[in-house]
């Protein structure tokens, strides 16, 4: 089974370059590549932070870019979106109580479940009560098959001072449920606009750098750098129990070279 990760879009009113990055430029490149490449992908799903100021000219420029891809997706939201906005454009969407973004999905002996961990007019995310009861009733809905977990928001301190403050506020009632449900074999989040992978009590994670520009890795210091990184997306294969997961980055400029001869093909 293949999912694909896509996160961190931030599409802005067209003809906006923000730190080099041209979102619409990227997201139709992304959509391109994934119809050309990755068409037999089970599932897409967007992790956040699909527009950049929760607008809904934005939410519609989105929506007309996805008309084209030919994966199933779905789509959370980031500290950037707004819910009103999204689902005046995207009134199909699947809410859970309380009017969260949340869904859960089988795919073949898999758990899909797509978590809502925007706190409206806040940077960092929330998961309250309500969210997370809805986590434990799909995770026990799973029955002991594995189960793969997306949000926007980062569990845990991924150790950049700058990143840090703003990931998921009070994360310890999530990791509980984490601790107590054997079900969740993987976490995939957005957000910290950095390639990081690691574990949240003892679950493998990993984030996507995504679409938009790239947070500089500056471990010791506030700094608020931002690296013009080309946008990548993830490939997450699940198989016989196992969990890969490959990030494809595109618009780089590297050259490819055939390996036998040493010959230059083209960029990548």
């Amino acid at each position: 089974m293949k999912i694909l990760q896509v996160t961190d879009l931030h599409l802005a009113p067209r003809g906006l370059v923000k730190f080099g990055a041209d979102p619409h430029e990227r997201l139709a490149a992304v959509i391109a590549h994934i119809n050309a490449r990755h068409a037999d992908a089970a599932l897409c799903v967007f992790t956040g932070d699909l527009v950049d100021a929760g607008d809904r000219p934005s939410y519609e420029d989105l929506r007309a870019y996805l008309e084209p891809l030919t994966v199933p997706y779905k789509l959370i939201l980031g500290n950037h979106d707004r819910r009103a906005e999204f689902l005046g454009v995207f009134p199909e969407t699947a809410l859970s109580s309380g009017g969260f973004v949340q869904s859960a999905q089988d795919i073949g002996d898999a758990r899909v479940i797509l978590l809502d961990s925007l706190a409206e007019g806040r940077i960092e995310g929330e998961l309250d009560t309500v969210r997370l009861g809805w986590l434990k009733a799909q995770l026990a809905e799973a029955a002991g098959r594995p189960a793969l977990v997306f949000l926007h928001h980062p569990p845990l301190k991924i150790g950049i001072p700058m990143l840090d403050p703003v990931a998921l506020s009070n994360p310890q009632p999530f990791l509980d449920v984490l601790n107590g449900h054997d079900e969740v074999v993987h976490v995939f989040f957005g957000h910290v606009h950095r390639s990081v992978h690691g574990t949240a009590s003892g679950v493998p994670f990993t984030a996507q750098r995504g679409l938009s520009i790239q947070f500089a890795l500056e471990l010791d210091a506030v700094v608020n750098g931002a690296d013009a990184a080309p946008p990548s997306y993830g490939i997450i294969l699940v198989e016989d129990g196992r969990v890969v997961v490959h990030e494809q980055t595109l618009l780089s400029g590297w050259p490819r070279y055939d390996m036998g001869t040493g010959v230059r093909i083209d960029p990548v």
